[in-house]
């Protein structure tokens, strides 16, 4: 999809990138082989094309994109960057910022999940979090990163942060992280199935007041399912909304969107 993203081109809205792919310019190489193009000068199509060469120098820059590119189409950053992106949820003791504290901080990479815990090594993942600089999250942008940034403020913002419990909005999908899954197909396993927030905080009573060591690995296994569950949504999700920006129409979504 960012080859195929012409709102990194000034002046260029959602209306007239529409415009670019209807006349034949589907993706940048097609834009540079054009003599003329309908709507379009030829002095404001050489500058195009010199912006598009320009846009090829630095396709690998996460920082040069996201400064270009509207926030909320930020998501078309995912497939071209998805080797950089770290999938995150922490569990607290509460909901109140500022007085609760971080329990669990579960991220997810490509070399798979790791859980950080409070006591023992919550700050490692802390500072894995800072030098990562493309989030996933479900929910994060009004719970996770609100309650990580009044606990740790020096922790620096990331450059791409891709809630997805919004952009699924955008697709009809509407709720909470259980309920997007169900509504998919994804299911969790039996132990964990059905658990919440306020068994998280619950087995984190247990194991902090009573040493319960069942409970903080109950514990990390619900977070596990929280974060990994997020790479195939972030997958579906990506799916679902190129073929909506590509084609203006609703898609039909399930675990197979995969890729």
């Amino acid at each position: 999809m960012l080859y195929r993203t012409f709102l990194l081109l000034p002046g260029v809205d959602e209306k007239f990138e529409r415009h670019l792919w209807q006349v034949g310019c589907r993706t940048w190489w097609h834009l540079l082989s054009q003599k003329r193009l309908p709507r379009l000068s030829p002095k404001r199509l050489h500058f195009f094309q010199d912006q598009i060469q320009k846009l090829l120098l630095v396709s690998k820059d996460l920082k040069a994109l996201a400064s270009r590119l509207p926030r909320r189409h930020h998501w078309r950053l995912f497939k071209h960057f998805r080797k950089e992106a770290i999938f995150l949820d922490i569990e607290t003791d509460g909901l109140k910022r500022g007085e609760h504290e971080v329990t669990v901080l579960g991220l997810a990479t490509e070399r798979g999940y790791a859980s950080y815990v409070a006591g023992e090594n919550l700050e490692d993942g802390l500072e894995i979090l800072a030098q990562t600089r493309f989030w996933i999250t479900f929910g994060g942008s009004f719970f996770d990163w609100p309650f990580l940034k009044t606990k740790y403020p020096w922790l620096p913002d990331p450059l791409v942060h891709l809630d997805l419990c919004p952009l699924f909005k955008r697709l009809g999908l509407r709720g909470g992280l259980k309920k997007v899954e169900k509504a998919l197909g994804l299911m969790r396993p039996e132990e964990v199935d059905g658990f919440d927030g306020y068994m998280a905080v619950k087995l984190w009573r247990a194991w902090r007041q009573r040493g319960n060591p069942e409970a903080l690995e109950r514990l990390i296994s619900y977070n596990r399912e929280d974060v990994m569950n997020l790479i195939p949504l972030a997958e579906i999700l990506y799916s679902g909304l190129t073929f909506l920006t590509l084609t203006g129409k609703m898609p039909a979504l399930s675990v197979s969107c995969r890729k």
